[in-house]
């Protein structure tokens, strides 16, 4: 039974020593002395019960002094008679394992000894029954229950408790009021920390604190919580009461769900929420933000760039998760948005957000690491997300500056970061809105449908002259629209990166005329199979495109490699025109993005007259690879797909019909080899004429372009300056002839 005044120290109720009788020996339980026996010699009662102790043969006391008794007590010597003599009667009020023995003479060797147990249902014996089939399991709170177990000195089944950090025990004598939060609030907390049950329990650098805070010292029925009452709490902050007009009871605006759980030493209220101290940091960065009231603008962009996902993950608490970050993020706030799209000519700051140059901005506010302000040294040079670029520190006597931009709010701490929030936004070089040809206007679309909103994962993405100038996603559903300069002689490739639902997807392409250059979606009729959004290269800016159009390349893989490193570069009489690059690493990762695939098709912009179609070698089962070529009348022209043998290139290929015919364009191809490959300083072309001048360019896994030679026959071309890794190789001789290969630089 639960007291709520101070425990009372054991009870003799007899007189002992004073000359009364010994007529009242009425208790709970009797324990009988015989002969070197106590009859029961093990017996258990609850807190507050009383045992008699009658001696009906020879002299003994009772000595319950042993060290380890929660409280001592001593029966003094009586002599015993067949009738039985009350020695005494002795209530126990202290919980416990209690040892006493007869200690006259050599009684205790001869094995006059006896055991109580007195047993009380503790908090921590009470939070037991919200487990499986419990008295309390309806209220939905065991897993709050096994977490205060787990680090308040509760044993589990006669085993020890959980995790160290707290001098608080909830089974001991000290009396506590418990705050359980239910089931629902700590599936929130998981949520929100983005960590799953057990990673949150073993969170023990704010757990201790955390759940202290649902802690007070003392017994307080809800009869006892008044409104406006302030609870002292463990952790050391308190608690407010409240009571609405219709009598609910809540603390810190935690509704009260059940009420007035007892125990021996204290009383549980369950809540519908957890109840959180000041000053305890958030979640994670992207909580920080979220409760932020001045910087709803950034909430809305990292939304739309989907980078919320990034911000909350918690590689820190959850070492099993592949997280990115932990991040520190430089945090403009909305004032400084409005600034930012004001200065640079947006006519609102959603136009800004909607632009192609938001993901940029974002990345440039984002670096990884955490680095309070403490750690923010003058000078300092951060490598921001994505290896966007750079945030320059600077510290002075008017504080902390990043990329010129002040830090107005330091130090809002979470569990994967640090957020400092700027009242400037970070300077950017917005490029020219226009080229030489304008703009175009490239317009996503998403169906609504129940896989999902938004492209989740897939992204567009457009090079001109193989230099990406714009990368684009969607987060919802409907139609998003960006524009991109454009200049004469350009050569401009929209490609299309599929991470998922590619069917739901598509784009079109307008040109600073408005007129339709391109359009192609993962529904289109006109396939004979659905597949995702064609990508289209060779786009030629302020060029009549429409005399010959776009002519159809349909790769195939028998094994579902996706012409892994490999693709295809188009040759005209002026040079290359277009290429074409699978699995390219549009996240940044340093490997390549798989998307395998069994065939897939791309549109290229077609040239009159011969065209070479010059394949790069995928670099896994290449002999299984194959690709056939349409003309924009839909008749094939070339069919190069035999299984189990590698693709060849296809030279001299009219697609398109010129008005008159070139003569003398590439000669027949030969069998031209790099030497050494790999090679770790420089290389030889080989095979041909001696006396032959070439031209030579080397793209990246992206398909960037990184270096170009010229030369004569097989003088050796130094790679010397080139990290290793895989390249690609595209040669062009005098005669027209190209070739392409896979350089691999040691």
């Amino acid at each position: 039974m639960m007291k709520k005044n101070a425990l009372k120290i054991i009870t003799l109720v007899a007189s002992m020593g004073m000359g009364t009788t010994w007529a009242q020996c009425e208790a709970d339980a009797t324990v009988y002395l015989t002969d070197f026996l106590f009859t029961p010699t093990e017996l258990t009662i609850s807190v507050g019960e009383t045992v008699a102790f009658v001696n009906a043969e020879g002299t003994h006391n009772v000595d319950g002094t042993a060290e380890g008794n929660p409280v001592s007590f001593f029966l003094e010597e009586t002599e015993g008679n067949i009738d039985g003599v009350c020695m005494g009667t002795v209530a126990f009020d202290v919980p416990g394992v209690y040892t006493f023995t007869s200690s006259i003479g050599v009684q205790p060797e001869l094995g006059m000894t006896g055991t109580i147990i007195v047993d009380a249902e503790t908090l921590c014996d009470v939070m037991l029954s919200f487990w499986g089939s419990g008295e309390n399991q309806s209220m939905d709170a065991f897993s709050s229950a096994y977490a205060f177990q787990s680090y308040f000195g509760c044993s589990f089944f006669g085993q020890s408790g959980g995790f160290p950090g707290s001098n608080v025990s909830l089974e001991g004598l000290d009396e506590y009021t418990l705050f359980l939060p239910h089931d629902p609030a700590i599936e929130g907390l998981e949520a929100l920390m983005n960590l799953n049950s057990f990673d949150l329990l073993y969170f023990t650098e704010g757990m201790v604190s955390g759940l202290s805070y649902h802690i007070v010292p003392g017994v307080y029925l809800a009869e006892d919580l008044e409104d406006g009452a302030l609870l002292p709490t463990v952790e050391g902050q308190n608690i407010a009461v409240s009571v609405d007009g219709e009598g609910t009871l809540m603390l810190n605006g935690a509704t009260v769900l059940h009420e007035d759980i007892v125990a021996f030493n204290g009383v549980i209220h369950v809540i519908d929420e957890i109840l959180v101290p000041q000053g305890y940091p958030s979640a994670t960065t992207w909580d920080v933000i979220v409760q932020s009231p001045e910087h709803t603008v950034l909430e809305e962009a990292l939304l739309a760039e989907n980078l919320d996902q990034a911000l909350r993950g918690q590689p820190i608490l959850n070492d099993n998760e592949p997280a990115e970050g932990p991040f520190t993020v430089f945090a403009p706030t909305d004032d400084a948005f409005f600034s930012l799209a004001e200065a640079n000519g947006f006519e609102s700051v959603d136009a800004l957000l909607s632009s192609q140059f938001i993901d940029d901005i974002l990345f440039s506010h984002i670096v990884p690491g955490v680095y309070e302000s403490a750690e923010l040294l003058n000078g300092m040079n951060l490598s921001s997300y994505n290896n966007s670029g750079t945030v320059n520190i600077a510290v002075d006597d008017d504080g902390i500056q990043a990329n010129t931009a002040p830090v107005i709010q330091a130090d809002m701490l979470a569990y994967n970061g640090v957020v400092h929030s700027l009242g400037e936004a970070m300077p950017f070089e917005f490029p020219a809105p226009e080229g030489t040809c304008g703009a175009w206007t490239i317009t996503m679309t998403c169906d609504p449908s129940d896989f999902g909103s938004g492209w989740q994962g897939s992204s567009l993405h457009v090079f001109a002259d193989g230099e990406e100038i714009a990368a684009e996603s969607m987060a919802s559903n409907g139609i998003e629209s960006f524009s991109v300069p454009v200049d004469t002689g350009s050569r401009m490739d929209v490609v299309y990166f599929d991470g998922g639902n590619g069917i739901l997807h598509g784009y079109s392409i307008l040109d600073n005329n408005g007129q339709e250059l391109f359009s192609t979606s993962g529904f289109d009729p006109n396939m004979a199979e659905v597949q995702s959004p064609m990508s289209v290269y060779g786009l030629e800016p302020c060029e009549d495109m429409s005399s010959c159009g776009l002519m159809e390349v349909t790769f195939f893989d028998g094994d579902g490699y996706g012409w892994y490193a490999g693709g295809m570069a188009f040759y005209s009489d002026e040079g290359l025109e277009s290429q074409i690059f699978f699995n390219p690493d549009f996240d940044g990762d340093g490997y390549y993005d798989y998307d395998g695939f069994s065939s897939r098709t791309a549109m290229v912009n077609l040239w009159e007259g011969e065209v070479d179609f010059v394949v790069i070698m995928p670099v896994a089962y290449p002999d299984q690879c194959g690709y056939q070529v349409k003309n924009p009348e839909g008749d094939l022209v070339v069919e190069d797909n035999v299984l189990g043998q590698l693709p060849g290139n296809a030279l001299n290929v009219v697609v398109c019909e010129p008005e008159t015919s070139s003569t003398g364009h590439l000669g027949a191809e030969r069998s031209i080899r790099l030497h050494p490959n790999p090679t770790a300083t420089s290389f030889q072309l080989q095979g041909f004429n001696g006396q032959e001048s070439w031209k030579a360019q080397l793209f990246g896994l992206d398909g960037k372009r990184i270096l170009e030679w010229s030369g004569v026959g097989a003088e050796p071309v130094s790679v010397e300056v080139l990290p290793s890794g895989l390249y690609h190789l595209i040669v062009q001789f005098d005669e027209g002839e190209a070739q392409g290969f896979r350089l691999m630089k040691e």
